[in-house]
């Protein structure tokens, strides 16, 4: 019963929380009605006996977690600036959380299925906004600079969505890998796909997210390597490569082409971000051990490179946030993801390498999802960011699922024996 009412809660706090509700409804604003949902999970996930010990007592990744929330606190007093990491320690928390909701409420297959629908829905919802506004209104939301104090408009979300540019690229490329992969289950599923697809690829163009292209590229490698027919997909990828560059504005083909020619008028930003990261780490190096504070990398750049910019490099943001200790328990946890999907393929390659079912579907598209995000945040902060916690969750989830179903089918065997 409290895992079926936790679960309801965790539906309705990841729609609010990706729709904005609070800032779309002014009532649920002054109410806090996120912070409520959170309280309120908090309390299920602990009540949550059976399955809260599966969690807490099986799972490398969530002693990580907890070890990098404890190490948060304990550093308090050595870092530069532990007022800003009690300031900032709420939103953090608002991310880790996705962790402890996924693998404490979603405990059976067909809670997961729900789940990733109303997830896949709520972000694209998130990126058709702002592409509608931009086609009927002319709305961008964010633009870049250029040469000669020229800039290029870049799509944002929308007006009550935060997400950046860069950010609005990472949620398409979310939804690509399981929108492909779920084609394959049934007519909806594939209507759906090649609905949405254009759209989605369109949007992405529009962000001018050079990051993005280059996950997009990490996401199409994924699903090429994972394809039986290679040749046709490879061919059908290049057919939409260049149909995208046919209809893309100049200035968005120079935005891209400046990822590796220096004669683009972007490319001064471009250099200026692998600048930024030699000058992340070098800041690092001022407080090597604990680091400058959870949340800080803002502030420890302006006050001591003169850039007013967020790291762009999620392990250099760990080191200037968190320091040597930090970056190493945050690189424990993503290893202990990769060996949560290594043994999901070594012990249950049976159940999920059976074609054409959701579990099978679900794991190639959280495969390309783990790579494509390990080489995004080398070109984006993450921190504070949900991503990498709700896709921790998932694989924990996903190798539950696994577990149960072998046992099942073990004594299904036996009892025909």
């Amino acid at each position: 019963m409290i895992n079926t009412v936790g679960y309801i809660f965790y539906l309705l706090f990841t729609t609010s929380w990706f729709l904005h509700f609070t800032s779309r409804i002014q009532f649920l604003g002054t109410i806090r009605f996120d912070l409520i949902l959170v309280i309120l999970l908090l309390v299920l996930t602990i009540a949550n006996g059976e399955n809260s010990n599966y969690v807490f007592k099986r799972q490398k990744a969530t002693l990580y977690i907890l070890i990098l929330i404890a190490y948060v606190f304990i550093s308090i007093p050595f870092v530069e600036w532990p007022g800003s990491v009690l300031i900032n320690f709420q939103e953090w928390l608002k991310a880790v959380i996705f962790f402890f909701f996924t693998v404490s409420f979603i405990t059976t297959e067909k809670k997961l299925i729900i789940f990733l629908y109303v997830l896949l829905l709520m972000q694209t919802i998130r990126v058709l906004e702002p592409l509608y506004l931009n086609i009927t209104q002319g709305y961008w939301g964010s633009y870049a600079s250029m040469r000669d104090w020229e800039y290029m408009q870049r799509l944002a979300g929308a007006p009550h969505d935060y997400v950046n540019p860069n950010g609005l690229a990472f949620i398409i490329l979310i939804i690509i890998p399981y929108l492909y992969h779920l084609k394959d289950l049934n007519i909806a599923n594939l209507l759906l796909f090649i609905m949405l697809s254009p759209a989605l690829i369109y949007a992405l163009t529009l962000t001018g997210s050079r990051s993005g292209l280059i996950g997009l590229f990490v996401v199409l490698f994924g699903i090429l390597l994972q394809s039986k027919r290679k040749a046709a997909v490879a061919v059908i990828m290049l057919i939409v490569i260049i149909i995208v560059i046919y209809k893309m504005p100049d200035s968005m083909i120079d935005r891209y082409i400046s990822i590796f020619d220096s004669s683009s008028s972007h490319a001064a930003t471009a250099d200026g971000r692998i600048n930024g990261i030699k000058e992340d780490i070098e800041l690092s190096l001022r407080r090597p051990i604990f680091g400058h504070g959870l949340g800080t990398s803002l502030e420890a750049n302006s006050n001591y490179t003169g850039r007013y910019l967020l790291s762009h490099n999620l392990y250099a943001e760990l080191a200037i946030e968190l320091g040597l200790f930090g970056l190493v328990i945050y690189i424990l946890y993503l290893k202990a993801i990769y060996n949560n999907i290594k043994n999901i393929r070594t012990k249950y390659s049976n159940i999920i390498y059976q074609r054409k079912t959701f579990i099978n579907s679900f794991y190639k598209a959280t495969v390309i999802l783990f790579y494509m995000n390990l080489i995004f945040s080398m070109m984006s902060y993450g921190l504070s960011g949900y991503e990498w916690y709700l896709l921790g969750g998932m694989t924990i989830v996903l190798h539950r699922i696994c577990e149960e179903k072998k046992l099942k089918c073990q004594v299904i065997d036996e009892s025909i024996k």
